[in-house]
């Protein structure tokens, strides 16, 4: 009976931590319909939206198991990893789209170095997808700049995202800390949807 009772138990927390952490989020489909609509490509539209769904999801988690120290360490580098994920898909999907469109007018997407203006790329391929996707988060947030799918300030936030999941540590190891590097990284993700969906109905 005791062993019931544990077991009844056990499953009611389950419950409602899983319901706290489901709470108050769109669920995949939501996400990307309102968020990456504007990605043309089906697969990564739907990888995209599961991608931050998750990520968002971890973040609720974490609050619903006060989670400290280590514990809440791990949660933020999933959704470092993550977020980064989303944005970097976001970008290859608008410069695939220009690659297509054959509209992009800066110098740095025709070359593997883009510091130097060196190695360079050939486009005239018949899978320029292929290629765009041997091309670093740092290459293609710096094509993007150029060819201002996105803002300075974007940009910033963009590299910041990328130093950070390169480094997979942070500097400030407390709790504010944590959560506001979460917050942050989520509103780099709205921002980099919101830019690059303003820059797709520019340029369709």
């Amino acid at each position: 009976m005791s062993t019931q009772i544990q077991e009844g138990f056990g499953q009611t927390i389950i419950d409602a931590v899983r319901s706290f952490a489901r709470a108050d989020l769109d669920d995949a489909d939501k996400l990307e319909t309102s968020l990456f609509a504007h990605v043309s490509e089906p697969d990564l539209r739907s990888n995209l939206a599961e991608t931050l769904y998750g990520a968002m999801w971890i973040y609720k988690l974490g609050l619903a198991l006060l989670v400290r120290d280590e514990e809440q360490l791990a949660h933020v580098r999933t959704q470092i990893v993550d977020y980064s994920a989303v944005c970097e898909g976001l970008l290859s999907s608008m410069l695939h789209h220009a690659l297509t469109r054959q509209i992009l007018r800066g110098r740095k997407y025709r070359f593997n170095d883009i510091r130097g203006l060196t190695g360079p790329i050939n486009w005239n391929v018949s899978n320029t997808l292929n290629q765009l996707k041997k091309r670093s988060f740092y290459w293609m947030i710096e094509v993007a700049a150029e060819e201002n799918v996105i803002s300075s300030s974007l940009t910033q936030h963009l590299h910041s995202m990328r130093t950070l999941r390169n480094t997979v540590h942070l500097r400030e190891r407390n709790q504010r800390a944590f959560l506001g590097t979460s917050r942050a990284l989520f509103r780099t993700v709205l921002d980099c949807s919101a830019e690059t969906k303003a820059w797709k109905n520019a340029n369709p």
